[in-house]
């Protein structure tokens, strides 16, 4: 009985652990979503020979 209560204890810190940190992730917007939208580099021109 000890060994399962050990599991569960055990399994409940790593779902909590893992909570925490996907709604430290969607506060803080880490990586933003929009991370390639910011800058958008201009193409070269084509040289046409």
């Amino acid at each position: 009985m000890k060994k399962n209560r050990k599991i569960k204890k055990t399994v409940l810190k790593v779902v909590e652990r893992i909570a925490r940190n996907e709604v430290e992730r969607d506060i803080w917007g880490d990586p933003p979503l929009c991370i390639g939208i910011g800058h958008q580099p201009k193409r070269p021109k084509r040289k046409e020979d």
